[in-house]
């Protein structure tokens, strides 16, 4: 599967004119909390294995949106994907082992989490608390960043609509190997489970509720 560096600002701009839908916002329900999925050295530093080579961009943009989820009081959680001896090893033919300064989840991103989940496949929701967290604190959709796009972020995604929380799906949020890649998904969810704004957008409109 080949790599580029795509998330650039006329990347961001051509998928919001094509997926994006003001009027979804509607659908937003609730209470919102940030999932920051698998923001871990393996994918976002250049040493990493799978290392995402617009990792940069979206260290940048999601950092000054944590920043200012901080300041608005917006609760944030972050995964910490670690995985041996299930599926997805032997689907990648490798192993992530949480004792691995690789699956660390990068510094710039870790001070900001409220708490972090260790998930061990692709959803968020399956083998952890993270349902149960929600619900005791009354969130009622998630705001999903992180990576990657078509797997962790989009599974995750999908889980959330499906146990009745709205999704919001930023479309500079995520990130994974290729804009083909990453418009699949976008064009997934806007379709049929979730908004999919900009940060900058996200941002506005938070500030508004």
């Amino acid at each position: 599967m080949r790599k580029e560096a795509y998330l650039t600002q006329e990347f961001i701009a051509e998928m919001e004119r094509k997926y994006f839908r003001e009027r979804k916002m509607e659908k937003i329900m609730g209470k919102l909390a940030i999932l920051g999925v698998d923001m871990q050295r393996h994918f976002l530093k250049p040493e990493g294995v799978a290392y995402l080579p617009s990792s940069q961009e979206l260290l940048r943009g999601v950092k000054n949106f944590y920043t200012f989820a901080k300041e608005s009081g917006i609760k944030i959680i972050l995964t910490r994907h670690c995985h041996a001896g299930n599926n997805l090893a032997r689907w990648w033919g490798d192993e992530m082992n949480c004792d691995d300064k690789s699956t660390e989840i990068v510094d710039e991103i870790k001070k900001f989490g409220d708490e972090i989940i260790e998930k061990n496949t692709y959803s968020a929701f399956i083998g952890t608390n993270l349902e149960a967290k929600l619900r005791e604190e009354g969130i009622g959709g998630i705001i999903i960043t992180g990576v990657m796009t078509h797997l962790c972020c989009e599974t995750t995604a999908r889980d959330a609509f499906n146990r009745g929380f709205s999704v919001v799906f930023p479309i500079d949020g995520t990130l994974t190997q290729n804009a083909e890649l990453h418009e699949c998904s976008l064009r997934a969810i806007s379709h049929g489970f979730g908004v999919t704004p900009t940060l900058s957008y996200l941002m506005k409109y938070l500030r508004k509720i």
